[in-house]
C-alpha cells in the first residue's frame, strides 16, 4: 500500500505540469493509436530543454549482469542522490520493479520532488530506467543486453521528445497498474507521443530524408506505444502503428538499416507476434519477415560504429556482450522464425478467414501443410545449444554461470514456444481431429520444461503463458490441468492478463469436456469478457 501511494504521487508528478489537460475528466477508451486526441491539443510538442537532458550517467556503470545476486539500483541507498548531467544534483523516487518481477520491488525514497512537468517527465524517465526489463522482452534483452538497452533509452529519451513521450507513457501505465488507481491515467502522454508521431509519418509523405533521421525514436514509439495498446486490451489501436511502422521502413528501403533499427524491429515483431494472438493480422511480422530486418544476420557497418562511438566506451561491458552474442544471436533468430509462423497460423483461423466451405477448408489444408513443413524445417535448424540448454546440462564448467543461466532461461522459452506451434496449428487446423504425434510430443516438452523450471525454484517467464495456454486446452489430466492453470495464475504480477486467461483456459475445459469438441479460446474470452486478451 505504502509503495502505491509512492507510485501515485509519481505520476501526479507529471500530471501537475499539464495544465487544464491534466485536470479533465478520464477520456474514452482510445479509437486508434495514430490519431491524437483532440482534448490534448494543446500540449506542446516539444519540451525546450530535451536537449540538455543526458540520463547515461544512470545506466553506464550498471554492470549487474556480471553479479545477478546484486541488483544494480542498490548502488542508490535510501536518500541518496541520483546525478545526471543535464540536472545535477536531482533526487527522485525510482519504485524498482515497476513492470513487474520477481526482484526487490524497494523505493528509493527522494528528498526532493520536481514540481514541473518537465522534472516530472525525467522522473518517469529515471523509473523507467532503474526497473526491469519489461516482460516481453525479459528471454530477448538479458544479461549485458539489457545493459545496453538501458543506454539506447537513455539517448533517445534525451534528444527525442517523441521517443520520451512514449517511454514516459509506459512508465505511467505501470504506476497506474500499480496504485490501482483509475483516475491516474497515461493517456495525455500516449496521445502526445502518438500526434508526434503522425505527424513524422504524414512528414515522410513529403520528405523521405526525414524518416532516416527519426527511425530509431519512431520505431521504439511504435513499440511503447503498442506495447502499452496490449497492456490496456487495445489491440486494434496496435495495428495502426505497426502500418506506421512499415510505412516508415519502406520510405528508406534503399539504404540499409544499423543494427539498432533492426533491434527495434524485432521488438515491434515480438508486440506483433502477441497481438495476433488477441486477433491481429501479423502484418508487420509479415512485412519484416527475411535477414534484411533481423539484428541477428546483421553485418556491421560504418553507421554502427559511428553510434557504438559515440556512447561511453567501456571494454569489459562491450566484451561481456560480444560474447554473449555469439552464444545468443542463434536462439534469436530461431525465436523471431517462431514469431512469424505464429502469425501465419492465426491467419488461418475463423477470426480471420472465412472457414466452413469445402473449398475454404482446402485451402486451410494447403496452407497448414505448408505451415507443418516450415515447423518440422525450423525444428531441423535449431540452434545446436539449444538441446543443451533446454536440458540444463549448459553450465558454469562451460561459461560463466550468469551467462548460463541467461542463455539456457531464454532458449527454454522459445523451444516452448516453438513447440506450441504444433498445437496452435493442430487446434486451428485440425481442429475435428484426434492429436498427432507432434501435438502430444509438443505438450508433454511443455509440461517438462515448466517442470524443470519448477526444479531449479524460478519463476516461469512471462512469454511461457502461450506455450502453458496451448499444452493445457490439449491435456487430459485434470491434475495437470489444475498445476498448469496455478502455474499461469501465477504470473499475474508480472502479466496483467494472466488471471482471465486462466480463468478462460478454466472454462475452455468445461465446454471441452461436455461437448468432446474442441472450443475456440478467442470465442471462450468472447463469450466471458467481450474481449479477446494478448499473452503478455
Amino acid at each position: 500500500m505504502r509503495r502505491a501511494r509512492k507510485a501515485a504521487a509519481l505520476l501526479a508528478v507529471v500530471g501537475s505540469g499539464h495544465g487544464d489537460a491534466s485536470r479533465r475528466a478520464p477520456g474514452p477508451p482510445l479509437e486508434t493509436s495514430h490519431v491524437p486526441d483532440p482534448t490534448v491539443s494543446e500540449m506542446p510538442l516539444l519540451d525546450a530543454d530535451v536537449t540538455t537532458w543526458d540520463f547515461n550517467d544512470l545506466i553506464w556503470h550498471d554492470t549487474a549482469f556480471l553479479d545477478q545476486s546484486t541488483d544494480w539500483l542498490n548502488d542508490f541507498q535510501h536518500g541518496s542522490g541520483i546525478s545526471t548531467s543535464g540536472s545535477a544534483n536531482r533526487q527522485a523516487s525510482i519504485p524498482h520493479g515497476s513492470v513487474g518481477t520477481t526482484g526487490n520491488n524497494a523505493v528509493v525514497q527522494s528528498a526532493t520532488s520536481p514540481t514541473s512537468s518537465v522534472e516530472g517527465s525525467h522522473t518517469l524517465v529515471e523509473y523507467f530506467l532503474a526497473s526491469d526489463v519489461p516482460p516481453i522482452l525479459a528471454t530477448v534483452e538479458v544479461g549485458p543486453r539489457w545493459t545496453s538497452c538501458k543506454m539506447l533509452f537513455a539517448s533517445l529519451a534525451s534528444t527525442s521528445p517523441m521517443a520520451r513521450n512514449a517511454i514516459t507513457a509506459f512508465s505511467a501505465l505501470q504506476i497506474v497498474r500499480q496504485s490501482s488507481d483509475g483516475r491516474l491515467e497515461h493517456q495525455s502522454l500516449y496521445q502526445k507521443a502518438s500526434r508526434q508521431l503522425s505527424q513524422l509519418v504524414a512528414g515522410t509523405q513529403q520528405d523521405f530524408a526525414a524518416c532516416a533521421v527519426d527511425l530509431p525514436a519512431a520505431l521504439a514509439t511504435v513499440f511503447f506505444l503498442s506495447y502499452c495498446d496490449l497492456l490496456t486490451n487495445k489491440v486494434d489501436n496496435a495495428h495502426g502503428l505497426f502500418k506506421d511502422a512499415l510505412s516508415l521502413l519502406q520510405c528508406h528501403k534503399a539504404r540499409n538499416l544499423t543494427l539498432v533499427e533492426k533491434r527495434l524491429v524485432s521488438w515491434i515483431r515480438l508486440v506483433d507476434g502477441r497481438a495476433s494472438s488477441a486477433g491481429g493480422d501479423g502484418s508487420f511480422l509479415s512485412g519484416t519477415d527475411g535477414n534484411a530486418y533481423s539484428p541477428e544476420a546483421h553485418q556491421r557497418s560504418a553507421e554502427d560504429d559511428k553510434t557504438r562511438s559515440s556512447a561511453p566506451q567501456d571494454a569489459d561491458v562491450e566484451i561481456q556482450e560480444i560474447l554473449f552474442d555469439i552464444l545468443y544471436a542463434p536462439g534469436l533468430a530461431f525465436y523471431q522464425q517462431v514469431q512469424s509462423i505464429m502469425a501465419r497460423v492465426s491467419n488461418i483461423d475463423p477470426w480471420h478467414r472465412s472457414r466452413g466451405t469445402v473449398e475454404d477448408e482446402t485451402q486451410v489444408m494447403a496452407t497448414a501443410a505448408e505451415i507443418l513443413t516450415d515447423l518440422r524445417d525450423l525444428e531441423r535448424k535449431r540452434p545446436p545449444l539449444m538441446d543443451f540448454a533446454v536440458a540444463g546440462t549448459l553450465t558454469e564448467r562451460h561459461v560463466t554461470q550468469h551467462i548460463a543461466t541467461a542463455i539456457t532461461r531464454s532458449y527454454r522459452t522459445y523451444c516452448a514456444n516453438f513447440e506450441a506451434g504444433f498445437i496452435h496449428l493442430h487446434r486451428v487446423a485440425h481442429k475435428h481431429l484426434p492429436p498427432t504425434p507432434d501435438v502430444l510430443r509438443a505438450r508433454a516438452t511443455i509440461k517438462k520444461v515448466v517442470r524443470l523450471f519448477e526444479q531449479s525454484s524460478e519463476a516461469l517467464p512471462t512469454n511461457f503463458i502461450w506455450p502453458l495456454l496451448m499444452a493445457c486446452c490439449e491435456e487430459d489430466d485434470f491434475e495437470d490441468r489444475a498445476w498448469m492453470v496455478r502455474a499461469i495464475r501465477s504470473m499475474q504480477a508480472f502479466a496483467c492478463n494472466a488471471q482471465p486467461i486462466a480463468d478462460v483456459l478454466e472454462e475452455v475445459h468445461k465446454r471441452q469436456d461436455a461437448t468432446k469438441v474442441r472450443a475456440d479460446v478467442r470465442q471462450v474470452s468472447m463469450d466471458m469478457f467481450n474481449m479477446s486478451f494478448a499473452v503478455v
